[in-house]
């Protein structure tokens, strides 16, 4: 095991030791959260690349539809995600 000093401010370690975490062990798992989801960007920006390779880019309708997607899923007004979300 590696020791590291982290910079965590005052508040946050007084809430979390008051809740009884084990702060290295909340550090480390959110570090490999962090890491998961950067593999995941980059696997994705690969296989976008290798599509636009095969296929060619996108027009500019196709990225204005696209963006619109992304904010409705994250603002979680998508249509497709909402029935998902009331079907599970």
């Amino acid at each position: 095991m590696s020791r590291v000093n982290i910079t965590v401010p005052d508040e946050v370690i007084i809430r979390a030791k008051a809740a009884g975490l084990n702060v290295s062990r909340v550090a480390t798992s959110a570090l490999l959260e962090e890491l998961d989801r950067r593999s995941k960007i980059d696997a994705l920006d690969a296989n976008l690349a290798e599509l636009e390779r095969e296929l060619g880019p996108i027009s500019v309708e196709e990225g204005a539809a696209a963006a619109a997607w992304v904010d409705g899923v994250v603002s979680g007004s998508d249509a497709r995600t909402a029935s998902r979300r009331r079907s599970a």
